[in-house]
C-alpha cells in the first residue's frame, strides 16, 4: 500500500503544480478547469501524505459505525 500512499501523494502534487499554472496561462474555459482541479488535488496529495505517514489512521474511523 505505500506504493499507492507515494502514487497518491505525487499525484496530488502533480495536481496542484498543474492547477497553479494551468489557471494562469490557459485560455477560458480551461483555466477554469485547472482552478476546478486545485482543491481535488491538494485533498488527494494531503490524504496521501496522511496515509503514508499514518497507514491506519481511517481505520479507526469505520470501526466506530459497525
Amino acid at each position: 500500500m505505500t506504493i499507492v500512499y507515494s502514487i497518491a501523494t505525487m499525484a496530488g502534487l502533480f495536481g496542484i503544480v498543474f492547477g497553479f499554472w494551468g489557471q494562469s496561462t490557459l485560455k477560458s474555459p480551461y483555466d477554469t478547469y485547472a482552478a476546478l482541479l486545485l482543491p481535488f488535488s491538494l485533498v488527494l496529495g494531503l490524504g496521501g501524505a496522511l496515509l503514508l505517514c499514518v497507514p491506519h489512521f481511517f481505520t479507526g474511523f469505520f470501526n466506530l459505525f459497525q
